[in-house]
């Protein structure tokens, strides 16, 4: 276990059980997960996981959309601590139909975006949609029988559409909380889905413009995680906008700036750095960008409207 992730997961069980039992609904933790029977720091109820004045309206979203949650149960909120997911959510849901807000969130990956504008993928036509596909099965060869938003294919943590420059411009963004990858397994060698993974990806990849070219597709770096979930959202966006439903996009990925196991690993031999390492692939390199969780924290806390919103964030991650 990373020394971020067992800080947090310390962090988290003390304002559970001691501190802060109101910021989770006074739930007694120690639930099962997985193969456990009993962890303290997983929710007896998952909707307490999630900021109290927007629980309702999150769980509704998911279920109007079609949206699977990560973890044991695909139709209710993991009462995991550690989630990424319940993390993202957390942050952005109260925001995405504030179009001044989600305006100024765009502006803090690129300051010349001028407007943003509602997602049709959404039944409510938001600012923000959450676990985004779009037509993955043409665009990106993932024919999956179960597949669905969050599940079984390629989605996007959060996702943005702005205007910059008098462009159309999709903001994918992928949202990391605790997470580090020291094993740096190969998903194309994987027994069974790694065959499938290179003939939906591999000539996606060698025909992009944005990321390079490789002669060994079976154990090139894009199919390594993190990366692996970088290139097919860079894939997924990158033939949005080869059909039309864009001009460009920026994409943005989410660390809190204490997790220096995900951000200062040595990646495939190279010790330059997650952000580092991801830019040695790209044709551009100004079309991604790591941004630091804790400075969408200071967005919410400069806007006195969600004044509650960021006294939850800060009192329960910081």
């Amino acid at each position: 276990m990373s020394d971020y992730k067992h800080h947090q997961r310390k962090l988290q069980t003390k304002r559970l059980l001691y501190d802060l039992p109101e910021l989770f609904g006074n739930d007694s933790g120690g639930a099962g997960f997985g193969d456990y029977k009993s962890l303290i720091f997983i929710l007896q109820d998952g909707k307490n996981n999630l900021y109290n004045e927007i629980s309702n309206d999150v769980i509704a979203y998911f279920k109007d959309n079609n949206i699977a949650w990560w973890g044991d149960n695909e139709f209710y909120p993991s009462g995991h601590l550690l989630s990424s997911q319940i993390q993202c959510v957390n942050y952005l849901f109260a925001l995405r139909k504030d179009r001044a807000m989600v305006l100024k969130l765009a502006q803090l990956f690129n300051p010349d975006i001028t407007d943003i504008l509602p997602i049709d993928r959404d039944k409510d036509g938001s600012y923000i949609a959450f676990e985004f596909t779009y037509n993955n099965a043409e665009l990106l060869n993932e024919k999956e029988a179960n597949a669905k938003r969050g599940k079984y294919c390629t989605s996007v943590d959060a996702f943005i559409i702005a205007e910059c420059n008098e462009e159309k411009l999709l903001i994918p963004i992928e949202w990391k909380y605790t997470e580090s990858y020291p094993k740096f397994e190969n998903k194309a060698l994987e027994p069974g889905k790694g065959q499938t993974r290179q003939e939906r990806y591999n000539q996606l990849i060698e025909t992009s413009a944005q990321l390079k070219t490789t002669a060994e597709f079976h154990n090139c770096i894009f199919y390594f995680e993190p990366f692996y979930e970088l290139t097919r959202q860079t894939l997924l966006v990158e033939q949005m906008v080869k059909n039309g439903m864009a001009d460009d996009f920026l994409h943005v990925m989410v660390i809190p700036g204490a997790n220096k196991e995900l951000l200062n690993s040595s990646y495939h031999c190279q010790n330059s750095g997650l952000n580092n390492v991801w830019k040695e692939q790209l044709e551009n390199t100004k079309k991604f960008m790591v941004v630091d969780s804790r400075d969408i924290l200071s967005l919410i806390k400069a806007n006195t409207d969600y004044k509650n919103l960021y006294n939850y964030l800060n009192a329960r991650y910081n």
